[in-house]
């Protein structure tokens, strides 16, 4: 593929930027670069020992609990006071063994802001409660509001322990297995999250502390309070720690924030503004001494071109040039248009004499024969019976001779005009072969205003009509006229069969070759649109499927017609 090519004003453009800007664009961002990745490493390295501390402190706690919750299983108690409660149906015995049991085992732990033991069975109403490191009866509270929330989500587990984050509390269950391993109760514990996660409220972590402990993850927000996690769009510096806990997975994702060069080191962006600063009045300068010399004369040399290809020839730059190259380049240029109006005006005169020699030389080679024919006719007709048919021909022949000589001296006629030459030639050729002979004719009425050259459409109606028609005494003629794509089309079809040496034929007649052959119309009707339209008009003979011959011509727009065309339409 060709490549595009720039204008000398983008390429001048493009070298000041690349050697003045980039250069500066390239220091500023390596600058930033080094001092953001330096910035960045240490603040990892200060925040990931903070963090893992503070991770290893919150993994105890969280292993004690789990480890807590193991023991209130395997020490026994609950299990063998739920099995004296199902002989002998005492509640409040059941609830004094377990209140009893959990004060002297857990009351004591600041991890807990409460414990709770619901039985499965439906004849014990009330879960057992024990205040712990803050007072139960908030706590209690809180367990009712979300125990069903709760039990619902331990109904499908063994010994398996889940969490929940439930309006910013956060519990962890376990179910109590009796010897069958049945789920007869489950004991809950409701974390302190100022004593339990205390250690992660220290981090200096602008995007929060997220926490994931066996599939539920929440965020520790100011005061320790915990909540769950949304989608922020601001940058953040993520650290990950993972830390091993026996039955459940924990992990603590700290986001701190993303390292901003611009605001870590102001000075920077003084530097940046010093140096553009510096260059700016120079770029101008240059900006403006290229406009002036080479960028403004450049586009005047360009808009008189553009004034001499619309048709104003002999157009002459009146501009005071810059400098001494543009002032030998605009002498130039107005010698140039000068001279391409003389020629052009010169051309113009010997080419409509040309062509007004070339078209009265070509209007009179019409086929003699089809004289003779019509006179031979006429002559018969008069002799066999007086009949009104013998004026009619008369009078067609009358309107085939005017065409032919040209008395209003017109090389232009409308449509209309065109299809009356047509329908009396015609006429005369039905008289000739009887009713063996059919005509069609599919005009469309917005043309027969149009003009057209005189005598363009009769000759391919009496080349189909003598070469193919006549031959075999019968056949059918379609003559059309329409618009196509804003061109008219005119096309004669009729009944015949093309051999190769009729294409062979035809191509020559339809070359810039001599003139041999018998189509002579055809060759006339050829040359007459070379002349008056050029290659925007064309002729084409050629077979179909359906067993016919059609001739198609093809006029140009009327936007496109020549300027004697123009001045010959009223």
């Amino acid at each position: 593929m060709k490549k595009a090519k720039t204008s000398l004003r983008m390429g001048l453009l493009a070298t000041i930027v690349i050697c003045w800007l980039v250069p500066i664009a390239i220091v500023v961002t390596l600058l930033s670069v080094l001092l953001g990745n330096s910035y960045r490493q240490s603040v990892r390295q200060e925040i990931s020992a903070e963090a893992e501390s503070a991770v290893e402190r919150v993994q105890i706690w969280l292993q004690s609990a789990v480890d807590d919750s193991k023991q209130v299983s395997y020490d026994g108690v609950v299990r063998y006071a739920f099995r004296e409660y199902l002989q002998d149906g005492h509640g409040i015995t059941l609830y004094r063994a377990v209140n009893d049991y959990l004060n002297q085992r857990l009351a004591w732990d600041k991890k807990y802001q409460a414990i709770f033991i619901n039985f499965w069975t439906d004849a014990v109403a009330q879960p057992y409660v024990l205040g712990g490191g803050a007072t139960g009866r908030g706590a209690a509270l809180a367990f009712r509001e979300h125990s069903g929330e709760i039990l619902e989500g331990m109904a499908d587990t063994d010994t398996e322990i889940r969490f929940f984050l439930l309006d910013g509390e956060l519990y962890m269950a376990r179910n109590l297995l009796d010897s069958s391993f049945t789920a007869y109760a489950t004991v809950v514990m409701m974390f302190d999250p100022a004593y339990m996660f205390g250690p992660l409220e220290t981090l200096d972590a602008a995007g929060g502390v997220e926490v994931t402990v066996s599939g539920c993850s929440f965020r520790v927000g100011p005061g320790c309070t915990l909540m769950e996690i949304e989608e922020s769009g601001d940058a953040f510096l993520s650290l990950e720690y993972a830390a091993p806990v026996d039955g459940c997975d924990f992990s603590v994702t700290v986001r701190t924030a993303e390292y901003n060069v611009w605001e870590i080191h102001p000075w920077l962006g003084w530097t940046v503004a010093v140096a553009v600063a510096l260059v700016l009045p120079f770029l101008i300068v240059a900006i403006v001494l290229f406009s002036r010399h080479i960028s403004g004369p450049m586009e005047t040399l360009a808009q008189a071109n553009v004034r001499v290809r619309s048709g104003e020839r002999g157009y002459q730059i009146e501009d005071d040039p810059p400098n001494v190259d543009f002032e030998r380049l605009y002498a130039n240029f107005n010698d140039m248009s000068r001279e391409l109006k003389n020629q052009f005006e010169r051309s113009i005169l010997e080419r409509e004499a040309a062509q007004q020699a070339q078209i009265k030389a070509l209007q009179y080679q019409i086929s003699p024969h089809f004289l003779n024919n019509t006179l031979e006719i006429i002559n018969w007709e008069a002799r066999l019976a007086g009949n009104d048919r013998v004026g009619a021909m008369i009078e067609a022949l009358s309107t085939m001779l005017d065409a032919a000589l040209d008395r209003d001296n017109r090389s232009r006629i409308s449509l209309r005009d065109e299809l009356g030459y047509v329908d009396a030639y015609l006429y005369i050729i039905q008289e000739r072969l009887g009713d063996s002979f059919h005509t069609y004719k599919e005009i469309d009425e917005d043309l027969l205003d149009r003009f057209i050259p005189r005598m363009i459409l009769q000759p391919i109606v009496e080349n189909a009509v003598e070469h193919d028609i006549a031959a075999c005494h019968k056949g059918n003629l379609w003559v059309r006229a329409y618009c196509w794509e804003d061109r008219m089309v005119l096309e004669v079809e009729h009944d015949g069969t093309m051999t190769e040496d009729d294409r062979r034929s035809i191509d020559e007649l339809l070359s810039d070759t001599s003139m041999e052959g018998n189509q002579v119309g055809l060759r006339n009707v050829w040359q007459r649109l070379r002349l008056l339209y050029g290659q925007e008009a064309e002729l084409r003979v050629e077979g179909t499927n359906n067993g016919t011959i059609i001739a198609q011509i093809r006029l140009p727009s009327p936007s496109e017609r020549t300027a004697e065309e123009k001045e010959e339409t009223p």
